[in-house]
């Protein structure tokens, strides 16, 4: 993945999570914070009690507005080097969504897609197609 294009996307948006498996098995999410990127990943800034060194984690930016009308979200899954407060997320997956800041295009929009949804189930025969 461009761990350039990765780190520029999530640092437009306003909140930033960090997720992993804790050594006792258990899941972490802590704040995090972009701070760059460079050729190893995204560069980030993380707080200090995270156990150091390396380790699968995913990455989750967003934004929401009021309403849910208008919201943004970049996830990246991946391998991450904790070092102090500073770490560097390798990404290796990324998926993500843009729903528009307009709430008669963004009903309109999710009523398009869940038809959509419905005739692909009725077409791969998950669902009657009478229903």
């Amino acid at each position: 993945m461009d761990s350039a294009k990765a780190a520029a996307r999530a640092t437009k948006l306003p909140h930033c999570l960090l997720a992993y498996r804790q050594s006792d098995g258990y899941p972490a999410v802590v704040p995090a914070q972009v701070i760059g990127s460079s050729e190893a990943g995204v560069n980030l800034t993380v707080p200090a009690e995270i156990a150091q060194g390396g380790r699968r984690a995913g990455l989750l930016a967003h934004t929401y507005r009021p309403q849910l009308v208008g919201l943004e979200c970049r996830q990246h899954t991946g391998w991450i080097e904790i070092d102090g407060t500073n770490a560097t997320s390798a990404p290796h997956t990324e998926s993500g969504f843009i729903a528009p800041p307009n709430k008669t295009l963004l009903l309109l929009a999710n009523g398009l897609m869940a038809r959509r949804g419905l005739a692909q189930a009725r077409k791969q025969g998950r669902i009657d197609a009478s229903s």
